[in-house]
């Protein structure tokens, strides 16, 4: 999962391993960490689940996104993002700590279970156990304003100024800001299986192993590398990490802390 200066990766063989900036500490793994179920890079921060369902977070903590609730209790999901962090627990509750500004960690209180979140740059996006997005925060672009006629959604993704959402009929729909084109969907893009945003990019997976993205490519965060088909994007502030067929995994985009640097023993993992 990348950050904005780093990207850290669960693997089967090596276990976590992060790479790029850590000014803040954010590669900076926890001794005794044990086996872990997953991980999210945020801004200057990373957050952990443990095999045991347990939340771990390190790094940057200025406002908090680093301070879980101390009656959090086992953690199913988590999402970390510019100054916050938000997680689903045991009981399909969101919960969101962190920076409170323009609201992002003000959860709805009809809200309900959930079955997915994503952290935005200064917004939440959340999937509800019934297939509905409801998204929280800033939303000086309409960022947080879910289209009437969305259908259900299986997958979100929370940029800075935009969000996507993969309905569960396959296609993918963006609103709120768009001045680089990063709501722009391709009309040929077909049936999509997963969709993940950048700062002010998108990038979509389809079907048929076909990963395209589109929006602000100043970093090279859109230029798709050869050799597919892919299995799995993600994507950080201004760069873009991608999983092949084969297993291996390639980055792309902004480099300048070495965030796109895939360590040898991830090279050759296909």
């Amino acid at each position: 999962m990348p950050g904005v200066q780093h990207t850290c990766v669960v693997d089967a063989v090596a276990g976590v391993i992060c790479f790029g900036g850590n000014a803040c500490g954010q590669r900076d793994l926890p001794e005794k960490l044990g086996p872990v179920r997953s991980i999210a890079a945020g801004f200057q921060h990373t957050c952990i689940i443990t095999e045991e369902g347990d939340l771990v977070c390190f790094g940057l903590n200025a406002s908090g996104q680093c301070d879980p609730p101390t009656d959090l209790g086992k953690v199913l999901a988590v999402s970390a993002g510019f100054q916050h962090t938000c997680v689903i627990n045991a009981r399909g509750k969101l919960v969101c700590f962190g920076s409170q500004r323009n609201g992002r960690c003000r959860v709805p209180n009809n809200l309900g279970p959930v079955l997915a979140v994503c952290t935005g740059v200064g917004h939440t996006c959340a999937i509800t156990v019934g297939g509905h997005l409801r998204c929280f925060g800033n939303n000086e672009a309409g960022q947080c304003e879910v289209p009437e006629n969305l259908g259900l959604v299986k997958a979100v993704a929370a940029g800075q100024r935009h969000t996507c959402a993969l309905q569960t009929d396959g296609v993918l729909r963006c609103f709120g800001g768009n001045e680089d084109g990063q709501c722009n969907v391709p009309e040929d893009l077909g049936r999509v299986i997963a969709v993940a945003a950048g700062v002010a990019h998108t990038c979509a997976l389809t079907a048929k192993g076909r990963l395209v993205c589109f929006g602000n490519n100043t970093a090279g965060q859109c230029n798709v590398p050869d050799h597919g088909p892919f299995v799995a994007v993600v994507a950080g502030y201004q760069h873009t990490c991608a999983v092949r067929a084969t297993g291996e995994i390639v980055c792309f985009g902004a480099n300048a802390s070495g965030q796109c640097e895939v360590p040898t023993c991830l090279v050759n993992a296909g």
